[in-house]
C-alpha cells in the first residue's frame, strides 16, 4: 500500500517537488491570485466583450466590439491557464 505524502517525508524519502504541500503564506498568495484571476474572469472580460481602450505610451487606442469579444476570448483562455498553474 502506498504513503501518502506526509508519511514519506516523515520517513526520509524524496517526494517530487510539485506534491510537496505548500507553506502557509505560499498557500496564502495563491489562494490570493486565484480570487484575482476569478475576478478578472468575471468582471473584466465579460465586459470586455463590449470594446475597450488600451492606453499606451503614444495614447489611447480603442478597440471595437467585435476584435474585442475576440480578445476577451485569448484573455480568458490565457487566464484559465493561469488558473491551472496555481
Amino acid at each position: 500500500m502506498s504513503q501518502d505524502i506526509f508519511n514519506q517525508r516523515a520517513d526520509g524519502e524524496a517526494v517530487a517537488a510539485s506534491l510537496v504541500p505548500a507553506t502557509v503564506p505560499q498557500a496564502q498568495m495563491a489562494c490570493h491570485e486565484a480570487q484575482l484571476i476569478g475576478y478578472a474572469l468575471s468582471q473584466h472580460v465579460p465586459d470586455m466583450r463590449r470594446g475597450f481602450e488600451i492606453l499606451t505610451r503614444y495614447g489611447r487606442w480603442h478597440i471595437d466590439a467585435k476584435p474585442a469579444a475576440q480578445m476577451a476570448e485569448l484573455m480568458r483562455q490565457h487566464l484559465m491557464q493561469q488558473l491551472e498553474t496555481i
